[in-house]
């Protein structure tokens, strides 16, 4: 797996040739990131793609749904082996922040703090 690395205010990398790519577990970890910070009908390409957070941020009782959704998108995401820990930090009426660790499929552990506002 090969993808487009990302600069820290989430723009695409250029400018490095082949190294502003990301390989291997680099590249899964980036996009469990990613997929986890996509809202649902927000790309033209698969309105499906993503989560629904407008739904789900905002509502009442709502965490463990939070967590059923970015748990089976985690799970989904190519290269994802298993998820050891999943916690929801943070949740208002406007953004959540997710703790995530696990493995990718070459054995390597992730851990991933994710902020969606």
């Amino acid at each position: 797996m090969r993808v487009r690395g990302l600069t820290a205010t989430g723009d695409w990398r250029f400018g490095k040739g082949k190294a502003d790519y990301l390989r291997r577990s680099a590249a899964i970890r980036q996009n469990v990131v990613t997929r986890l910070k996509s809202f649902t009908n927000d790309w033209f390409v698969d309105v499906t793609a993503g989560l629904p957070w407008f739904e789900l941020l905002g509502n009442r009782d709502t965490e463990q749904r939070i967590l059923r959704n970015v748990e089976q998108t985690v799970l989904r995401t190519e290269g994802v082996a298993t998820i050891e820990r999943l916690e929801l930090v943070k949740i208002t009426d406007r953004d959540a922040t997710i703790e995530i660790d696990g493995t990718d499929i070459f054995g390597q552990p992730f851990s991933e703090t994710v902020s969606v506002v």
